[in-house]
């Protein structure tokens, strides 16, 4: 990489991807592309609207697409990527998207796994003390060093490296389960009722932020990381149990 300032790509301009954009736009300058060229206006005071094949030549390329076309993007386009670039995502999975960058990303294409833990919605006044995971894949020292310095004295991120088996593991938590318990919520219509308490209040608060992702994003979690399932169904034995304390065996009497 030269000595010039580092050139950004953001790769996917829903609703995190022009988020994460203007952030890095206070910093370095930023590229966008987006299937939808539409979506060009709503990136415009951030930085350029660019072709893909320029996008690819940035020296560090932020990849925010739908986890379920991230791998088919890779094996597509993955060769056109310039030598020495760095690729990222912000996939709420890692295990399978270090598997995808291995299997086709060139070797001289470096890439890195990170996931930020928060959305438009919970850093929507301030990145500061929010948390982002970085995992070293295939990057030398020098362009490491620079993102981590970008998250973390540029942004105030707090950076957590941990493992992608642990990450996945630990995510299975806090959005497999946040997202059945927000979801559901917001099928119930809790919002819409005339006294909510406190405690209530906070639960609704849960479902108001899962209700802004897509179900596609829910969908794709569920399919790729490998213990959402899992906790899945821990949860609805231990709901099952506590509804037990009540009446045993009352609670799916009429469901099973």
């Amino acid at each position: 990489m030269d000595t010039q300032q580092p050139q950004f790509a953001v790769i996917g301009v829903g609703r995190f991807g022009a988020f994460w954009g203007r952030e890095l736009s206070r910093f370095f300058p930023v590229s966008f592309y987006d299937v939808d060229a539409g979506r060009a206006a709503q990136v415009a005071p951030y930085g350029r609207w660019e072709s893909l094949e320029t996008c690819l030549q940035k020296d560090y390329i932020f990849l925010t697409i739908p986890i379920r076309r991230l791998e088919d993007f890779l094996k597509q386009h993955g060769g056109a990527i310039r030598a020495g670039s760095v690729v990222l995502d912000c996939a709420s999975v890692k295990l399978a998207v270090q598997e995808w960058f291995t299997a086709h990303l060139p070797e001289s294409v470096y890439y890195a796994a990170s996931h930020p833990l928060f959305g438009p919605d919970s850093a929507r006044n301030s990145l500061a003390n929010h948390t982002i995971t970085l995992q070293p894949g295939r990057i030398p020292f020098q362009q490491y060093d620079l993102l981590a310095e970008l998250f973390t004295h540029r942004m105030g991120l707090r950076v957590l490296n941990i493992s992608a088996e642990e990450h996945d593991r630990m995510m299975a938590y806090n959005l497999s389960l946040i997202h059945h318990l927000g979801r559901t919520f917001h099928k119930m219509q809790i919002g819409k009722l005339p006294l909510i308490m406190a405690n209530l209040e906070r639960m609704n608060h849960i479902s108001r932020i899962a209700a802004n992702d897509t179900e596609e994003l829910f969908q794709d979690f569920y399919r790729f990381n490998p213990y959402a399932a899992r906790v899945r169904d821990d949860f609805m034995e231990n709901f099952r149990r506590v509804g037990d304390i009540i009446e045993p065996g009352a609670l799916f009497r009429n469901v099973l």
